[in-house]
């Protein structure tokens, strides 16, 4: 791997952490910027997949592929929806390095009009945070989202049975509560920081 970021100066901390993303990405990945720091990490993914526990799951707004193949690796089918060509082709290509792209059904489109006609046991979101200045917000609320976090889980307790999402670790949990579910959060650490928490609902 080249050491020097490919996407500029700004970056190179996501970059000089490109292993911790996908531990084969000397064998082909293909990454962009935004999942330099978007992608989940390969442990982490692992980790959420096998807590998630789920024979089918919806991966809803899959980028560049990281949850998708940690979740291929214990379900037995994932949909990965990703309304960017651009980086369902870059998800595509890292689940094939993987040896899991079987398990995966890659569908480039939008969310609320693909999930119609998708039968599943789960759902994992990880929405759009709004790059790392989102670390600037004293609190972090649904609205702040991209698309509008609240929206998006009334769609997703309305269809599946379990539900999990990915926040940053400046979330202010308090806006879960017109939701009245019960719910577990779990900080996700690496290099001594909570890099993110990941929610996990009861529905």
């Amino acid at each position: 791997m080249n050491n020097k970021c490919s996407f500029g100066q700004k970056f190179q901390k996501y970059w000089d952490r490109l292993y911790d993303l996908f531990s084969r990405f000397d064998n082909g990945i293909r990454v962009d910027r935004e999942g330099l720091f978007s992608a989940t990490p390969e442990k982490i993914s692992l980790h959420q997949a096998r807590k998630m526990d789920c024979k089918t799951i919806v991966d809803g707004f899959c980028g560049i592929g990281g949850n998708s193949i940690g979740f291929a690796k214990v379900c037995d089918k994932v949909y990965a929806i990703e309304n960017n060509k651009n980086r369902i082709e870059m998800a595509k290509n890292n689940a094939k390095i993987y040896e899991v792209e079987k398990k995966i059904d890659f569908i480039c489109g939008d969310f609320f009009e693909e999930l119609k006609g998708i039968k599943a046991e789960g759902i994992f979101i990880d929405l759009q945070w709004g790059g790392p200045e989102y670390k600037e917000l004293k609190k972090f609320k649904l609205f702040h989202f991209k698309p509008d976090g609240a929206k998006i889980l009334k769609i997703a307790f309305a269809n599946f049975k379990k539900v999990a999402m990915k926040v940053p670790d400046n979330f202010d949990l308090s806006e879960l509560e017109i939701f009245d579910k019960s719910y577990e959060i779990e900080d996700n650490i690496m290099y001594d920081r909570v890099l993110f928490r990941t929610v996990y609902f009861v529905v």
